[in-house]
């Protein structure tokens, strides 16, 4: 009898053991365009979330924790990315990655009133801006920091009488209007004459558009949009024999691998700001980029697009702040939002995939705040400048 009881004993003692031992869920919600408007981009951000929280859980980045990433397609609709992030509440979501502008836009009150950290594709700058903006964070710098540094290299370097004329090229939605009011501003300081914003709607005619500014006498076009629609644009340029009069350039999600892909040698000149290392510069953190994706049989296309990278970056600042929490006591919404705050100084977090730390307090919510811009040159993309801010944002967009 004592030899049972002992035995039964020790089954409860290891079943407890086993208890404590269990890993606990982390779930992390994202809400994205995999079909619908901007999807081009949408699919690689997925894939890229997908694949480092499938990583994360492999290498054992947070002891004791499993990583979930719950991941549905919104089609760029609002509505959809609401539904998505009070669904992902009922799963025990502590912290929601988005995409679209619109829809991050519309979750700020949620946040606040949930208490849950909001990352996004969307580099909004009004997504940090008051008021509910206590829960809302941007992985890299805004839109119109990128679209301002673009207009500063113009009015640097322009060397034509008169001011420097320039038409911008936006998506139309809240992600292409996004940096048009600071860049009206900012052309204002630089002596920079914008002679028109347009927005690329259904069926536009890019040779008319083109033949329009040309008429003008613009010589700098700035897009604001995915790669798509400008590689259309470029090679509508130059079968127009315009590549020589115009110079061609555009904020973050104009660029990378893709655009090349997609408009081939009429991408030669493009002025692309952005605050990512690109895959073929062979950083460890695009090392990191490139073992990721082989290591879950991406192709060599999403490997290298930026998009992925905009995702690896979203998963691993959470990733990262989770395995900080977990070490601290306890993996929840606040103590998640709470090491985002303390991430900043010597807590400052090298992911390796931005150009320069993640970097997060009071009075700054935005990751990674340098950039670089990067031209196509012989086919290639080259960094003509070192991570620096634009001068012009602060005195036209201050944040404090």
């Amino acid at each position: 009898m004592k030899l049972y009881i002992r035995l039964f004993f020790s089954l409860v003692v290891f079943a407890l053991l086993g208890l404590g031992l269990a890993q606990q869920e982390i779930v992390f919600g994202w809400s994205g365009a995999v079909t619908g408007p901007t999807s081009d981009a949408g699919r690689f951000v997925l894939q890229a979330i997908d694949d480092y929280c499938r990583y994360a859980n492999e290498e054992q980045l947070i002891p004791g924790y499993t990583v979930n990433c719950i991941t549905r397609d919104d089609q760029y609709n609002n509505d959809n990315t609401l539904r998505n992030f009070e669904a992902y509440l009922d799963e025990g979501m502590v912290a929601f990655i988005g995409y679209s502008t619109g829809g991050t836009l519309q979750l700020k009150v949620n946040a606040l009133e949930e208490e849950i950290p909001v990352i996004g594709s969307s580099l909004h700058i009004g997504v940090i801006d008051p008021p509910d903006n206590d829960f809302m964070f941007l992985p890299i710098s805004s839109y119109s920091e990128q679209v301002l540094a673009l207009l500063e290299w113009i009015a640097d370097n322009y060397q034509g009488e008169g001011a420097p004329k320039v038409a911008i090229i936006s998506h139309p939605s809240a992600f292409g209007r996004a940096p048009v009011e600071d860049a009206r501003n900012a052309a204002e300081l630089l002596g920079v004459e914008i002679v028109e914003v347009q927005e690329t709607g259904e069926g536009l005619d890019y040779t008319a558009m083109l033949q329009r500014w040309s008429a003008a006498g613009v010589q700098y076009v700035i897009g604001q949009n995915v790669q798509s629609p400008i590689a259309a644009m470029l090679n509508a340029a130059q079968a127009l024999g315009l590549k020589d009069s115009m110079t061609f350039m555009g904020a973050h999600y104009t660029g990378g691998e893709t655009l090349t892909n997609l408009a081939g040698d009429a991408a030669e000149g493009f002025l692309w700001a952005t605050s990512y290392y690109l895959e073929s510069e062979g950083t460890p953190g695009m090392v990191l980029q490139r073992e990721i994706g082989e290591r879950y049989g991406r192709s060599e296309e999403t490997i290298t697009d930026t998009n992925y990278t905009t995702g690896l970056l979203q998963a691993a600042i959470y990733v990262e702040v989770a395995r900080r929490a977990a070490a601290a006591g306890e993996v929840s919404s606040q103590s998640i939002y709470e090491a985002l705050m303390s991430m900043n100084g010597v807590n400052a977090f090298d992911s390796g995939f931005g150009v320069g730390p993640v970097s997060f307090g009071e009075g700054d919510r935005v990751g990674v705040d340098a950039m670089r811009l990067i031209q196509v040159q012989d086919g290639e993309w080259q960094p003509i400048t070192e991570p620096y801010n634009s001068r012009t944002f602060p005195q036209v967009h201050p944040l404090n």
